[in-house]
């Protein structure tokens, strides 16, 4: 397995708006198209209105195959749209686990 962390800044005033737009909309074809979200957590000290996102793929592969599966689906693209003008600032990082990681 591998993961992709995703850190969300969040336009200040807007992360109600942004978790729903995540539930509702980016959530659900996100898992259509085959990208499975293993963790998400938001800051409640230290740096505000951020989000990180944990995604898990089998493989690299795998990984390839959903971003070709959401470049060509409008709804990916609309509910991505959506996501992006409540967001300041997004870093990913590609993860694989270590032999001591409970996350295999």
């Amino acid at each position: 397995m591998i993961y992709l962390e995703a850190s969300l800044r969040v336009v200040p005033g807007k992360m109600n708006e942004l978790m729903e737009v995540f539930e509702k909309e980016y959530l659900p074809v996100s898992n259509k198209l085959g990208r499975k979200l293993a963790a998400q957590w938001r800051t409640t000290i230290g740096t505000l209105d951020e989000v990180t996102d944990l995604w898990v793929y089998n493989d690299l592969a795998h990984m390839q195959q959903f971003q070709e599966a959401r470049a060509k689906s409008p709804e990916f693209i609309k509910a991505s749209e959506h996501l992006r003008a409540l967001i300041a600032h997004e870093t990913t990082r590609l993860m694989v686990p270590t032999p001591l990681s409970s996350m295999k």
